[in-house]
């Protein structure tokens, strides 16, 4: 991982993102990465070159505790694991302003690439606006699991 979660936001550990467990909408019970104050930025080491054509990640969002779900994903390969190609881009549909709890899966398809490393970096939306009664503070992110296809 590029980026620090939270220690009381941490999961698991880094193999949390990764096991197959999709958090809920009950974020308190612990399944999710919480980041503040910072985008994420996770990479994942597939151990041996592969072909993949999406990568599937999945964040909450819960406005009125501060978690907004991030502005935009974008995804990064490498053969290496030290030059890197942007091959995706998703942008966030979730308003701000949904103070419904939901968690939400952003999919990144694109034409099949060769790979041996994956980043994911989602933007994280930065400080509360002032209609939000948070208003000044940093937002997170919370994200519990990548999938590599």
């Amino acid at each position: 991982m590029h980026s620090t979660p939270g220690k009381q936001y941490s999961a698991e550990g880094p193999i949390s993102m990764i096991d197959g467990i999709h958090g809920t909408e009950n974020w308190r019970k612990g399944d999710w990465h919480g980041y503040q104050s910072q985008d994420m930025d996770v990479e994942i080491q597939m151990g041996k070159e592969q072909k993949i054509s999406s990568v599937n990640v999945g964040f909450l969002q819960d406005s009125r505790s501060w978690i907004l779900m991030p502005t935009k994903m974008n995804v990064e390969v490498s053969i290496d694991g030290k030059s890197w190609k942007e091959i995706a881009e998703v942008v966030n549909q979730v308003p701000d302003t949904n103070m419904v709890v939901n968690t939400q899966i952003l999919t990144a398809k694109f034409p099949p690439v060769k790979a041996k490393f994956v980043r994911v970096k989602a933007k994280n939306y930065g400080v509360l606006p002032k209609w939000h009664q948070g208003a000044g503070f940093d937002a997170y992110i919370f994200c519990d699991e990548i999938e590599v296809k």
